[in-house]
């Protein structure tokens, strides 16, 4: 009697945590928001996105865009900038950024920096 009991139970927190995704928090979405603003404001950099140069503003709103279908599928920061924001998720190729000096680089090395920057702007309720 007791087993038939504990069946149900198990078949519901299986299904409960199967269904279970990462899912962003208010911490981590502020950081990501300070990194965005933080790119913005780099108007001088060139992002580079399958083999084509857009301006840091087009590539904030691309990143925007990307975050907005992905923010399920990721829980932190860190994981936006790796998964998400360095790499195309149609052609599978590294994003790139040239600085002003005429310098290809990754972005996800850079975005790093920058995420890391970022997150001293925060305020203690931020973090």
């Amino acid at each position: 009697m007791r087993k038939k009991l504990l069946v149900p139970v198990f078949v519901a927190l299986f299904l409960a945590l199967a269904g279970t995704a990462p899912a962003l928090e208010g911490r981590e979405t502020a950081r990501i928001e300070a990194f965005l603003a933080l790119l913005a404001s780099k108007a001088d950099i060139v992002f580079v996105r399958n083999g084509s140069k857009y301006p840091v503003s087009r590539a904030v709103s691309h990143l925007r865009s990307k975050l907005s279908r992905a923010k399920n599928r990721i829980s932190t920061a860190e994981e936006f900038i790796d998964h998400v924001a360095s790499v195309s998720s149609v052609s599978g190729k590294p994003y790139s950024v040239i600085f002003p000096g005429g310098e290809e680089a990754p972005a996800g090395p850079y975005f790093r920096e920058l995420l890391r920057e970022s997150d001293g702007t925060l305020t203690e309720g931020g973090k």
